[in-house]
């Protein structure tokens, strides 16, 4: 599961800033810093030049159930699912370039009545996570592209907050995950990357 993210660097990551910057210029939207669904967010593909670059496209493929987002995808079952499947294939991938996302965990075991904890989790030696997605044209008013970010099953860094995780895209394997369906397949089956994770207010 993954329902919130942020871009706010927690050290110098020059390489995250310039991206955000990229993006903001490509798409002509204000990049936030602490992404919602439905907001405009940085992201990597491949464009029309064939070529990678930052865009800025928005969370959410809309529903017919009104004021409903699907944010989320199952890595599993995309390739099967008519809503995720066509993007996979045809080249729609995305990459969204983040300084960590974010879950909560209740603290007792009454969920509408005990209070939530928010933990941030990122990579353990470098302040970019990278989290792999889906992308296609807007079905909205905004226009432009819309996103969303595979899942698949949590492991033990992550397990104990949530049962599920977003698939993580080491950035080594970012060229190969936006080029080839298959590659980008495989990379699901993969050992996920061991979490840290922070209490944060």
């Amino acid at each position: 599961m993954c329902g919130r993210y942020t871009t706010e660097m927690e050290t110098d990551e020059r390489q995250l800033l310039e991206i955000l910057m990229r993006a903001e210029q490509n798409g002509g939207t204000s990049v936030q810093r602490e992404v919602f669904p439905s907001e405009a967010a940085a992201v990597l593909a491949v464009g029309t030049d064939g070529r990678t670059d930052a865009f800025s496209f928005r969370w959410g493929f809309p529903t017919a159930q009104k004021g409903r987002l699907l944010i989320n995808a199952r890595a599993e079952t995309a390739a099967e699912k008519p809503t995720f499947a066509p993007h996979l294939q045809l080249g729609r991938r995305c990459v969204i370039p983040t300084a960590g996302f974010f879950e909560w965990a209740h603290v007792g075991a009454r969920k509408q009545a005990d209070p939530a904890q928010k933990y941030r989790f990122n990579l353990p030696h470098t302040g970019i996570l990278y989290l792999a997605g889906l992308y296609r044209p807007s079905q909205s008013a905004h226009g432009g592209y819309e996103f969303v970010i595979l899942t698949r099953s949590a492991n033990d860094s992550m397990a104990p907050i949530h049962d599920r995780m977003p698939v993580i895209v080491r950035e080594e394997h970012i060229g190969e995950y936006l080029g080839d369906a298959a590659s980008a397949e495989r990379l699901f089956g993969e050992i996920p990357p061991v979490l840290i994770k922070r209490l944060v207010s």
